[in-house]
């Protein structure tokens, strides 16, 4: 099975209609290993030749965000959105607060602290955030 096909069945499973869009949207995020905002998707699509504008990107980006397919992150001292392909678990990262650039952390800092409060307060615990801001050191060079 070629990557074409393993995007359409994606799509497919999660009960959605198989677009060149939507297709686009999921095979250029899995070249990114970092979130990428919806600006940088219509241009990577028009790169590919599937040109459109960019609130039709945001439609087909929530209709894959609402089954799961994409990740939706939003950081709470901006209001721009960053997307990614959920490849399953959850990522942390590093925002710098000047340029944009994320750095995913590699572990989860919370992990043992999430499983320690479930224990302790018998909650179920089904998620967390963590949010790290700063600059980077080309931003650093610039202030």
């Amino acid at each position: 099975m070629n990557e074409i096909d393993e995007y359409k069945d994606i799509l497919r499973e999660h009960g959605l209609r198989v677009t060149s869009k939507r297709l686009g949207i999921v095979s250029l995020l899995k070249g990114f290993d970092y979130p990428v905002d919806a600006k940088l998707i219509c241009e990577g699509l028009c790169d590919a030749g599937i040109c459109i504008n960019l609130s039709t990107v945001y439609r087909a980006l929530e209709s894959l965000v609402e089954v799961g397919v994409v990740r939706r992150i939003n950081f709470s001292d901006d209001a721009k959105v960053f997307y990614e392909l959920n490849r399953g678990g959850h990522r942390h990262f590093l925002h710098c607060m000047g340029c944009d650039e994320l750095i995913s952390l590699d572990v989860c800092p919370l992990s043992d602290f999430q499983l320690a409060l479930a224990k302790e307060t018998k909650y179920r615990v089904v998620s967390h955030n963590l949010d790290i801001y700063g600059y980077c050191p080309k931003c650093q060079v610039r202030k």
